[in-house]
């Protein structure tokens, strides 16, 4: 301000320069007068005033003004937005001179006045109206410096254009301008002459300074200015939005003649050369199409182009934009996905000398992005950069509404379409912003007035779009800006790149292929892959094979990307291996070679890809394939991955629901989101996922989304001037000298603020975010300063924190209980992590907790401390993708757990106090309601009001406000805490007791700085009962559509580049030439049509679905039903049915792993679907949450199951869902798979009931055989099937084909079937066999001469027919068919194990399915020792997955150690399958397989040629011949009938029914035999002793004698006791109950004659106390012979 300090001496002197003509004669008297009004009240709280003679009037009357002005005999009132605000109130006599409307008229250029920012003056002081006269007394002398610095001519046109305006009558009148009315005429030579070569020789000036001659004059005092980065202050264009249009008309629009300025300044060709320094556009094969669209822009046109990769894209917009900003001072806003990119074409331009190129994205850190938005506000940018996602910044829409924005530019346009490559749903957003901006902007019916056509024109960018995309974008732009885009295509190919696809078959050969192709190059490449992660991997290994190469992907850090690319683009390393995140926008001319190494997963990503290459046209270039179809299924399975599926936005919108449940806002943050629709947090871009399922719901009407974020008011601060404020905060104990510092600057930002209310926009500014980005403060750090002000008082506090809380008037609070509750399981936590670190699952931390009686625990309470205690520092922890923690202390335990117990006691106070402010608060409202009937009032204004219990239904939900200072000095001045005095509490120890209340659920807590931890404001729009539906999805839906049918195009055109060249590269151009639907038609007739809408490859579906029957097939095409109800008759193929349909939804049904839930009855059903899973869909099978009813309620309650501890842990699971006492990820599912559903009791059927209730929209797929439920003893029913079959949109199929039995099988079953009385299916089961088989009944009398007839011996008579007489059995052996079963079933475990020993005894082969009550398979010994070595090899990793050395030693010595154990084979089993069915070997998962596993699971029956078994445990196998042995009880039961049901339809070829009653006469396909012999008990017969048969409490003092021993080793039996042959001791005593059974067996002449050993088990009474040791029992088997 140099030009102005020779009057700085005279500034009192208030006489004006004699050199002003004197055309008033009246005297110059003048005043300056400022007022204090208030925000909300509107009236006048001080006025100050300055008189010409140096008297000050300070006081709040406006008639003692009125007497100061008339004694100094006042003509001029002079103040700083006089004329609309003071004015306004008050009367004031006299000449108004207002200083606001001269400053952009006098100081156009930047640096602009000192004195002035936007439309306020700046001061130091605050609430100082004197102070603020002095202010503009100094302006006012400037502004008459100023113009007396005009050009004669100059002052003459403002003169002209502005003594009619009341703005700016007053100072001309005191400068003596003013000039005869109709010297008006020639205002437009003096224009033209002033400003020759500054605008268009011919522009229209008379009408513009008949329309608007303040806009006019505005306008040119900037066109007046030679530097075009100054810019018309924000306020001018809000009060005068004609200026940007009067800018425009003068200085950018074409004249018809032809004039030097617009010769020089409007022709592209000139601008061309001087700002790039080229002298021609780029043509494609002769088409002139960026010279074409650079024009359309200039000529502020809304234009589409898709130029090819390479093609000059960002020349042809930022040509216009750097022109616009010359001419008109404009500013072009580029909205673009990529942040890199953005980066790159700013440096590109700063390269080239262009600093007015800014990006402001989500990469920057506070400073630079502070600057970035002041060099947009001060005029410094003319190209400003951004994402979509930044357009909801308040930030953001105020710069722009400050700037003549002139264009915007949307780049990578293909976004907008579904039918694009890459759809964005935050590109939706980008019409409703500019539409919107513009009504702000020119008002709601600008449009309107400017004939429908956009005031803000847009400039679309893409590289390949096929006819669908352009169509997608034209549409969207017309629908929203009613704007018809000018098309630019170029339709050339590139003629110097040769495509080769080569098909390669493994790997090995792949990569072999690779080093040879870029060995022979020789030449900067690039290779493409699919996978961020084989970037690195296939670098490292060119490089270690002699190739030196370098990684580039988009999760790579900032600064290793960065020197990976500067490394490829300066010839350091020629060749870079990338994702297609690389090379958008970069420019490197010489690449000779492009390798995809994965084809791409659309044509257009590979075309723009392989465009990368021979961006040189005089370089020939070659792109190529390696190719294989397995590559299409990679695609396939990533696009799974990735997509947002129908029932993820249903779950987020149920959580918007919940979380919204008592009003329709709600702050939050993506996370808490996450977590309440149940997602896996642990996913690695959740929380993009969250946004864009928002995005999607504000699409569809259902939410409105804004920002959270609390606001700190000017009025607010209590210091008079930046003076105090700085003393105040120098001697404040509670500020470093960082903190003062952003202290000082947040109070001089809000002083200056002061003034806004004079202005349009005191809400933006006095926000959080707008002050942390103009300051470049992080908003945590703004947030603690101010609160660290209010409670020093240098700004006042404000109840900026809302508590809504419930039962205000209950005595039995519920946070009480909820806090004391957290705290008892924070203290377990926090004093079991060691010194040195806890290595735990979240499951057994939880387990540990509930055993040592913390029965309030649960895994989510766990998850929420240790995420609380994370982000407080009071401790580290780390987790794996299977919930495995490793949690570490950050200080010692003392002083962890003092600073714990000081939160605990503060927490118990804040909650006391709330409680009690709102019980105040309620008797207030109480008794206001009671005396005022006439007039509502609402007193929440003035004081922190809570929920009244007695108050109406409007104010249920009142909350209650206050302020952490507020606490904090309650706190300070209370003294009743035990443990620790209050008054050395700060500000952060009351926030972290806040945030602990609101994290573990206590209260619901709004604002202050809670924003910091909840950022996003959601506001719900639609009913909570209205449910988001298919409709809405239609715009996903289409382009996840789209992404598939890309995958297969591409494979298409491999595969044609492979036969045939030319047709090939004629496909790729009808693909974006042809009209899509034709193209579909021309190249996929017929069936192909319905195979490119599939999500996997045409060969892979064929493996997967091609062997299905019809029936089969109608269940796994079935996406739609709600819930499928299959009754499967026997051997109709459940298990495979089943197995497919989980791989058709997890591959074709938009089904994620993680939402995926199956249940099974048993551990082995689980394990061989996981196994028979692995077989179809390879290694995804793991990822499928497969367990069993228990197992999954086990993991809910977060407790480590064992089968003992099962008996009402489904109930408990179902009623904790129902209480919402489940983490929503545990059991968010999207299909609930249920095999063997029939046997569901009353407990499951709740557990699934609730699992529905909990996800409204989650699909059941149940199957079960009504006719197969045989555990009614364990309650299962299969009437709870049925009630599956009734649920709304459910569909009943029956499956009754069957593939097992031949035809006599299936008849005699459907005849037997008729008994039963309460049955589902109605339809007959249908053998699909055509061979009849055989059926045989053999009857037998009950007992002949009243001595019972036995039936053992027939059916070891009926095996060895089977088997071939025992003399020719090795010849007759190859005559039976290769590997037939044989199986004998029985209705008791004792018939199965005396059917067992008389087989023996005739040297048969056979094997016993173990079934015995109260054994355990975990208790085994051989499972013991297993388990207790590997415990011990864990301690010393503290791994959570079991190292394989650790693994296999184990095993070793496991299997050394037990090598003559009959009951190793059972181990070794378990072992076999724990391998097979889990990828990484998690401890956890190891005692939860072994837990829940019986001791039946693991019998292996491959290798006998016979399987006895009970009924029951015969459920589920299949076997050639089947015999079955029943004794016919008196009345059979359903139950009863439906057990023998499932014994003769586990027969293939041929059922033999030896039986001694009525029930099966009546059957009509069987051969019916008479057995009239008296059959006696067998010689031999075996008793297997279980637990009630020995006397348990014997073994105890034996126990290492017992342990000693092995199963099968013999022992001695005498007078009721077992004892070792070798020492004579006895180890084991019969029971009771077993003495008198054995009597049973003397009586009829048996006695025992051998005891061998079968099972070692560990046994430990249920009444034991904990500490203690459990013992070894021995379970044998006792031999008896007559």
């Amino acid at each position: 301000m140099s030009i102005f300090s020779r009057l700085f001496g005279r500034k009192n002197n208030l006489t004006v320069s004699s050199d002003i003509k004197k055309k008033d004669a009246r005297s110059r008297n003048i005043a300056f007068v400022d007022t204090e009004v208030g925000l909300k009240d509107h009236k006048i709280h001080d006025i100050g005033a300055l008189r010409y003679d140096g008297a000050t009037f300070h006081q709040a009357s406006q008639t003692a003004l009125n007497k100061f002005l008339q004694e100094g005999k006042v003509d001029y009132i002079c103040g700083h937005n006089l004329i609309h605000h003071d004015a306004r109130y008050l009367q004031l006599n006299g000449i108004l001179i207002d200083t606001l409307y001269l400053s952009p008229l006098l100081f156009p250029k930047r640096p602009y006045h000192h004195l002035v920012k936007d439309d306020k003056l700046m001061s130091e002081q605050m609430n100082n109206p004197v102070n603020d006269c002095e202010k503009a007394k100094e302006l006012l002398m400037d502004e008459i410096a100023a113009w007396n610095q005009l050009s004669e001519r100059k002052r003459k046109i403002f003169t002209l254009l502005l003594q009619n305006e009341e703005e700016f009558r007053g100072f001309l009148m005191y400068v003596g301008a003013i000039e005869k009315d109709d010297a008006m005429i020639g205002v437009s030579e003096y224009i033209l002459s002033e400003y020759k070569n500054h605008i268009c020789a011919h522009a229209d000036i008379p009408a513009l300074a008949a329309q608007s001659p303040c806009g006019l004059a505005y306008a040119l005092a900037l066109i007046g200015t030679d530097d075009y980065q100054s810019v018309t202050p924000g306020w001018v264009l809000f009060h005068y939005p004609e200026v940007e249009h009067i800018i425009y008309m003068l200085c950018h629009t074409q004249c018809t003649d032809g004039c030097e300025y617009c010769n020089r300044m409007l022709d592209i060709h000139h601008n061309l050369q001087q700002l790039f320094g080229y002298d021609a556009f780029r043509t494609y094969d002769g088409e002139p199409l960026q010279e074409q669209a650079s024009q359309a822009a200039v000529d502020g046109k809304s234009l589409l182009a898709i130029f090819p990769t390479g093609g000059g894209k960002s020349l042809t917009f930022q040509l216009p934009a750097l022109m616009d900003g010359r001419t008109i001072h404009g500013l072009t806003v580029v909205i673009s996905p990529l942040q890199s990119l953005m980066k790159d074409q700013v440096d590109n331009l700063a390269d080239r000398g262009f600093t007015d190129a800014v990006t402001i994205n989500g990469l920057l850190d506070p400073i630079s992005r502070s600057l970035a938005i002041e060099r947009v506000q001060s005029g410094d940018a003319t190209l400003l950069y951004i994402a979509p996602e930044m357009l909801r910044s308040k930030t953001i829409e105020r710069i722009l509404m400050a700037r003549h924005v002139v264009r915007f530019v949307i780049d990578e346009a293909h976004c907008f379409s579904a039918w694009g490559q890459d759809f964005r749903v935050d590109y939706l957003y980008i019409g409703k912003f500019i539409k919107e901006y513009q009504e702000r902007k020119f008002g709601k019916d600008a449009m309107a007035r400017n004939h429908g056509q956009p005031l803000i024109p847009v400039s679309c960018f893409t590289a390949t779009a096929k006819q669908k995309v352009v169509q997608d974008i034209c549409d969207y732009f017309k629908h929203w800006l009613g704007t018809d885009l000018q098309l630019f295509a170029s339709s050339a190919s590139r003629t110097n790149l040769h495509y080769s696809v080569i098909h390669v078959d493994s790997d090995g050969n792949k990569y072999n292929l690779l080093r040879s192709l870029v060995e022979q190059a020789d030449c900067p490449t690039i290779i493409y892959v699919s996978r961020t992660k084989r970037t690195r991997e296939l670098a490292q290994k060119l490089t270690r094979d002699g190739i030196s190469a370098l990684p580039y992907n988009g999760k790579m850090d900032a600064d290793e990307k960065i020197h990976n690319q500067d490394a490829f683009m300066s010839d350091k390393v020629r060749i870079i291996v990338a994702t297609s995140a690389f090379g958008m926008g970069v420019d490197k001319s010489d690449v000779g070679l492009v390798i995809h190494y994965d084809i791409s997963d659309s044509l257009e990503n590979y075309v723009q890809e392989a465009g990368r290459a021979g961006r040189d046209p005089h370089l020939d270039a070659k792109c190529y394939v390696l190719y294989s179809d397995e590559d299409l299924d990679k695609h396939f399975i990533l696009l799974n991955q990735t997509k947002l599926s129908i029932s993820e936005i249903q779950q987020v919108w149920k959580a918007v629901k919940d979380f919204t449940k008592q009003r329709p806002h709600v702050s939050c943050s993506a996370l808490e989101i996450a977590r309440q629709a149940g997602w896996d947090d642990s996913v690695s871009d959740i929380e993009t996922r969250v946004r864009t399922a928002l995005s999607a719901l504000e699409q569809s009407g259902y939410i409105e989304r804004g920002n959270n974020i609390p606001h700190v008011y000017a009025t607010g601060i209590t210091v008079k001037n930046m003076d105090e404020a700085r003393l105040r905060l120098t001697e404040s104990p509670l500020f470093s000298e960082d903190e003062m510092q952003n202290a000082i600057r947040i109070i001089k930002s809000l002083i200056t603020q002061k003034h806004i209310a004079k202005a349009q926009d005191s809400e933006a500014e006095s926000r959080i975010d707008y002050l942390a980005d103009i300051l470049g403060l992080s908003k945590r750090d703004v947030i603690s300063s101010v609160d660290r002000m209010r409670q020093e008082g240098i700004l006042a506090d404000t109840r900026d924190i809302s508590a809504y809380l419930q039962d205000i008037s209950d005595k039995q609070r519920k946070p009480q209980q909820m806090l004391e509750n957290f705290a008892k399981l924070e203290r377990y936590i926090l004093e079991h992590i060691p010194d040195e670190s806890l290595h735990i699952t979240y499951k057994q931390l939880n387990d540990n907790a509930v055993h040592d009686g913390i029965n309030t625990s649960t895994e989510k309470k766990i998850r929420t401390l240790l995420y609380f205690l994370a982000v407080k520092g009071y401790a580290h922890k780390k987790e794996d993708g299977v919930r495995n923690l490793i949690v570490t202390r950050d200080k010692d335990i003392e002083t962890i757990i003092k600073r714990f117990e000081r939160r605990i006691e503060v927490c118990r106070f804040i909650i006391e106090r709330l409680y009690s402010l709102a019980e105040e608060n309620s008797k207030t409202i109480t008794e206001e309601s009671n005396n005022s009937s006439s007039e509502e009032k609402n007193p929440s204004e003035e004081k922190g009001l809570g929920k009244a219990s007695g108050a109406t239904d409007n104010r249920k939900e009142k909350p209650l406000q206050f302020s952490v200072v507020e606490l904090l000095n309650d706190l300070k001045s209370s003294n009743q805490s035990l443990f620790s005095d209050f008054s050395s509490l700060q500000l952060e120890d009351v926030e972290e007791a806040l945030l602990y209340l609101s994290k573990i659920g206590a209260m619901k807590l709004e604002g202050g700085f809670l924003v910091l931890y909840n950022a996003m404001a959601i506001k719900r729009i639609k009913e909570p009962r209205l449910h988001y539906k298919q409709e809405d999805y239609r715009m996903l839906n289409e382009f996840y559509k789209q992404k598939i049918q890309q995958i297969h195009i591409v494979g298409e055109y491999a595969n044609l580049m492979v036969r045939d060249y030319d047709a090939a590269l004629q496909y790729v151009q009808d693909y974006f030439q042809m009209d899509y639907h034709c193209f579909i038609s021309k190249y996929f007739k017929g069936s192909r049509e319905t195979e490119i809408e599939r999500n996997v490859t045409p060969s892979k579906y064929k493996q997967l679905f091609g062997m299905l029957s019809k029936r089969q097939k109608e269940i796994i095409d079935d996406h739609e039903s709600r819930c499928i109800v299959v009754a499967a008759g026997p051997g109709s193929g459940k298990t495979r049915v089943l197995v497919h349909k989980l791989a058709s939804l997890l591959l074709l049904e938009d089904v994620k792993h993680e939402q995926l839930l199956m249940l099974t009855f048993s551990r082995a059903a689980a394990t061989e679907f996981k196994q028979r899973l692995m077989q179809l869909i390879g290694n995804a099978a793991h990822f499928v949450e497969i367990k069993t009813f228990h197992s999954y309620c086990f993991d809910l309650l977060g407790r480590v199951g064992n089968l003992d501890e099962a008996g009402d842990v489904v109930k408990q699971a179902a009623e904790m869902i129902n209480n919402g006492e489940v983490e929503p990820n545990r059991i968010s599912k999207t299909v609930l798979v249920i095999d063997e559903a029939q046997d569901m009791s009353k407990d499951d059927y709740a557990l699934v009931s609730a699992l529905m209730k909990a996800n409204e929209e989650m699909r059941v797929i149940a199957v079960g055989d009504d006719d197969q439920n045989i555990y009614e003893f364990r309650g299962s029913n299969s009437r709870y099937l049925y009630e599956l079959t009734q649920t709304e949109h459910s569909r009943f199929i029956e499956m009754t084909e069957n593939y097992r039995s031949l035809r006599h099988i299936v008849d005699t079953a459907n005849d037997f079937a008729h008994n039963i009385r309460q049955r589902i299916k109605s339809t007959p089961i249908i053998s699909m066999s055509q061979e009849d088989g055989e059926v045989r009944i053999v009857k037998h009398p009950y007992e002949i001469q009243e001595k019972k007839v036995y039936m053992y011996q027939p059916i070891l008579e009926d095996v060895t027919r089977l088997l071939g007489s025992n003399a020719s059995k090795e010849a007759d052996a190859s005559s039976r068919k290769k590997n037939e079963t044989i199986s004998i079933l029985t209705q008791t475990n004792e018939e199965a194990v005396i059917v067992l020993a008389l087989l023996h005894s005739h040297g048969i082969k056979a094997k016993l399915v173990q079934s015995m009550d109260g054994l355990r398979f975990w208790n085994l010994a051989e499972v013991r020792y297993f388990l207790k070595k590997i415990d011990q090899g864990i301690k010393e990793t503290k791994s959570p997955i079991i190292p394989d050395d650790i693994w296999e030693t184990t095993k070793q010595q496991t299997f050394q150690k037990y090598a003559t154990s009959q009951a190793l084979p059972y181990l070794r089993r378990s072992l076999q399958i724990f391998e097979q069915t889990n990828r990484a070997k998690y401890y956890s998962d190891l005692r939860e397989f072994v837990f829940e596993s019986s001791v039946e699971d693991f019998c292996d029956i491959s290798k006998s040629d016979i399987v006895v078994s009970t009924i029951h445990k015969a459920k589920g196998h299949e076997f050639d011949h089947v015999l079955i042995l029943i004794t016919h009880p008196e009345h059979p039961t359903d139950d009863i009938l439906r057990r023998y049901y499932v014994g003769m339809t586990r027969a293939k070829r041929t059922l033999t029914i030896h039986t001694n009653g009525n029930l099966f006469d009546s059957l009509k396909s069987a051969q019916h035999l008479y057995d009239v012999q008296a059959y006696d008990e067998p010689n031999e017969i075996v008793l297997q002793l279980s637990h009630k048969d020995v006397n348990l409490g014997f073994s105890k003092p034996h126990k290492d004698t017992i342990l000693c021993l092995r199963s099968g080793m013999p022992l001695t039996y005498h007078d009721h006791c077992l004892c070792l042959p070798s020492t004579g001791r006895d180890i084991a005593q019969l029971s009771i109950k077993m003495k008198e059974k054995l009597g049973k067996w003397e009586l009829k002449g048996y006695k025992v004659t051998a005891a061998r050993i079968r099972f070692i088990v560990a046994w430990k009474s249920k009444d034991a106390p904990r500490d203690e040791k459990e013992s070894a029992i021995v379970l044998a088997d006792l031999v008896m012979k007559k």
